[in-house]
């Protein structure tokens, strides 16, 4: 994670904010600043403000009347203990997407960290931030990180084959269950009502749980996304929702039928139809998202950290919370696994 710079010479009189809370005024440098991160552009965060309403602000400091910072405030009742096995909930501002995924919701350019940072502790009660790549000045803790496996094979067989033995092995079995199933790609608007419920039933039992998106969100993505549906003698066995970002495809949801997922081994032939799509399609890597990173890493995907900050407006509790931040952050896992032969 790259360290912090600090640009000579900022004056306050040099520096300004402006805060919006509809996207469509938000003025189009933003997505400039953005940048690949094509979940922070207007484009997703205007879809997010139809479907997902939950008090979206949009802050945008300038230099000298030059963009330097962004980032995305939204208001979520959290349970602050969410990454531990306690439960405590109370109404936080959020910065990040406010749609469960392992993106960032603010970028800055080098030098304009602290400014960012300062102006996110001057709102009022609690604040946090979720899965920061970039670094800020304040005290880190540990979020879910994602789970990235870099395409580095021609096709689907050379990608099993390059695989130590008993990982050949396990994973040539859960193929062996999806012999008869059919797989189709469609379009995101053609997502129905079975997936949804599906979908939902993977959020019930998720032990992360943020917000939950509605059948719109999914139908209405104007995102570049695709959905590979798996189906069995007409019944719908399970599906993931893809998106296209540049070279790297983008595991965002998936939804399944949990009473028919140990006769397919449904979820791991999911996440091995994304590595053969991904494969197919000729992106560079995948980003399997947060969660299950056992599983992921069993895939050959690798751990990258991702950071969460806290702070309050009430001197003593931002220091308790700070203190506690590493009780509070998540411990990923410690195992190691290799995978590939070489």
């Amino acid at each position: 994670m790259p360290g912090i710079q600090k640009v000579q010479g900022l004056r306050d009189a040099a520096l300004s904010w402006e805060e919006y809370d509809r996207v469509e005024e938000i003025p189009d440098e933003w997505d400039r600043l953005a940048g690949n991160n094509i979940f922070l552009r207007k484009k997703f965060l205007g879809h997010l403000e139809q479907v997902n309403r939950c008090r979206q602000r949009y802050r945008l400091l300038f230099h000298q009347g030059s963009l330097k910072g962004i980032y995305v405030l939204y208001r979520l009742k959290l349970d602050v203990f969410t990454f531990s096995s306690l439960c405590l909930k109370f109404p936080v501002w959020t910065v990040g997407i406010p749609c469960s995924l392992s993106k960032q919701g603010f970028a800055a350019h080098p030098g304009f960290e602290e400014q960012l940072w300062l102006d996110i502790r001057r709102i009022r009660g609690a604040k946090l931030i979720l899965n920061g790549e970039t670094s800020l000045p304040g005290t880190r803790g540990e979020t879910l990180p994602t789970c990235v496996l870099d395409l580095d094979w021609t096709s689907f067989e050379a990608y099993l084959d390059a695989m130590r033995s008993h990982y050949r092995y396990r994973f040539k079995k859960a193929r062996s269950k999806w012999a008869e199933v059919k797989i189709d790609c469609v379009n995101p608007e053609n997502f129905d009502q079975e997936m949804y419920r599906q979908y939902e039933g993977v959020y019930h039992r998720s032990p992360y749980k943020l917000e939950k998106l509605g059948l719109d969100f999914f139908r209405g993505l104007p995102l570049p996304a695709k959905v590979l549906r798996a189906s069995h003698g007409g019944q719908v066995l399970g599906f993931v929702l893809l998106i296209e970002n540049g070279d790297q495809l983008v595991f965002l949801f998936t939804g399944f039928d949990y009473k028919l997922s140990p006769k397919f081994d449904t979820y791991l032939n999911l996440l091995l139809q994304i590595v053969h799509y991904g494969i197919h399609q000729g992106f560079k890597s995948i980003d399997f998202g947060q969660t299950a990173e056992e599983t992921k890493m069993r895939l050959g995907c690798l751990m990258k950290q991702r950071k969460l900050y806290l702070a309050h407006s009430n001197r003593f509790l931002d220091t308790l919370a700070n203190r506690c931040i590493g009780f509070l952050g998540y411990q990923p896992p410690r195992h190691h696994f290799k995978v590939f032969k070489s």
